[in-house]
């Protein structure tokens, strides 16, 4: 999964200074749970998995790369000519800019400011709580994910050959990686670099198809 404008997500890379907001303004995840996977499944259950990050002036200055490729000055001069960056002198104008719920996302962020002066998060149990989100401007860079691989794909038999509807093979036509969709060999989850073991795999059988050898043991099919 990847996001419109990059923002740092994986928190062993950059621990987070922002919250993470749904279109009602309510937090969704530990901002610094270091599995991607935790993230990405709570991602999926938002509507139309998308998010916002949200932070103030403070953090944006202090917690660097706050965006991939982008100095503070630089991410500061784009916000408000680039869709989906946000800036605004408090936090309803921010929300309204964004199109997330104003009262939703002002009771979160003052919610997240008690968590951070009591040094506990007991709603998501977020450990890292550098500071309060109250230094104006506020921002907000709303995130979307894209597909980098589907779960559903052709069907192919042990020789990896394209099945019909029907079942039967279609003559001369063969079909490997993510084509016969990732969920052949990664289940419900994907991790990156996952589907390198099956490429060598799918390449050896394929190679013994075409050469008309069997891939395994036994009888050609």
């Amino acid at each position: 999964m990847d996001w419109v404008h990059r923002p740092q997500l994986v928190a062993p890379e950059r621990p987070p200074w922002e919250v993470y907001v749904d279109v009602h303004g309510r937090r969704w995840t530990a901002e610094d749970d270091p599995s991607i996977d935790r993230k990405e499944r709570a991602l999926a259950r938002l509507d139309r998995m998308t998010f916002w990050t949200v932070f103030d002036a403070r953090a944006l200055r202090t917690s660097r790369p706050m965006v991939h490729g982008w100095t503070p000055e630089e991410f500061d001069a784009v916000c408000g000519r680039r869709p989906g960056l946000h800036r605004a002198p408090d936090v309803p104008g921010l929300a309204r800019l964004a199109g997330i719920a104003p009262g939703g996302l002002a009771w979160q962020v003052a919610r997240y400011n008690g968590f951070v002066a009591a040094g506990r998060d007991p709603e998501f149990g977020r450990t890292h709580l550098p500071a309060p989100l109250v230094e104006p401007p506020f921002y907000a860079v709303e995130n979307r994910p894209v597909t980098v691989i589907t779960f559903a794909g052709l069907d192919v038999d042990t020789r990896l050959r394209v099945l019909r509807e029907d079942g039967r093979a279609l003559l001369g036509l063969y079909a490997v990686g993510e084509v016969i969709g990732s969920a052949a060999v990664n289940g419900n989850s994907f991790c990156s670099g996952m589907c390198l073991t099956p490429a060598m795999a799918f390449g050896r059988i394929l190679g013994r198809a075409l050469a008309g050898r069997p891939a395994t043991p036994g009888p050609t099919a």
